[in-house]
């Protein structure tokens, strides 16, 4: 079992700068147990603790138990408070992020993959935009033949009509953008760098690297 005093004064095996006014000397206690089970107890910090959990929603706790690779935030995400993924206080050299950047890279293919699911769907709601022309002309179509002379005036107003409500119908489904809003927020608080903290792009993981702070895979 080890056991790590989170903190200014901490025991965790890199440093966390007196700078860091928002985190107390001994903030936090993780224990890493012999059978892998990861719990984090704050130790009445004065700005509290907290994680990042699987929604990227800042959590405030207590006693929790976490994951390897769950984001821990000290005080705040301020630059007066500290931010980490747990997995680095078992690292032997503080340097190395190349674990959790590759950690990072991991979650950037699932949001690929949830992207292109995403992309096809709205593919499938643009086409949507055509039905309503595509069914007034064959309504339309019918009703001329179908409808006995005295009632065709009735057949225009009568497609206006299906059509302006095929319209309505579709054009709400189309235009629901709540998923793709829902995407970005969730994984803009995922793909952080792991040392930094900063938003990482298309670029960054292209090349495998924060261009800010050159942590890397």
């Amino acid at each position: 079992m080890k056991k790590f005093v989170l903190g200014r004064g901490g025991t965790q095996p890199f440093p966390i700068a007196d700078s860091k006014t928002r985190v107390s000397r001994e903030h936090a206690l993780l224990t890493v147990s012999d059978d892998g089970r990861w719990i984090l107890e704050d130790l009445d910090s004065v700005n509290g603790t907290y994680i990042v959990d699987d929604n990227g929603e800042l959590v405030k706790i207590k006693k929790v138990a976490i994951q390897e690779f769950t984001r821990i935030v000290l005080g705040d995400q301020t630059k007066m408070g500290f931010t980490f993924l747990a997995h680095h206080v078992i690292e032997d050299d503080p340097s190395d992020y190349r674990r959790e950047f590759r950690h990072v890279m991991d979650i950037h293919s699932q949001a690929l993959r949830e992207k292109a699911d995403l992309d096809e769907k709205e593919r499938k709601k643009a086409n949507l935009r055509y039905l309503p022309s595509i069914i007034s002309a064959l309504i339309g179509l019918l009703l001329t033949f179908l409808l006995p002379s005295e009632m065709k005036p009735y057949s225009v107003s009568f497609t206006v009509i299906i059509t302006t409500l095929l319209t309505v119908i579709v054009n709400k489904t189309a235009a629901n953008k709540k998923g793709l809003k829902r995407f970005n927020s969730h994984y803009s608080k995922l793909l952080l760098c792991p040392k930094c903290g900063r938003l990482l792009t298309e670029n960054d993981f292209n090349n495998q690297m924060c261009c800010a702070c050159q942590a890397h895979a």
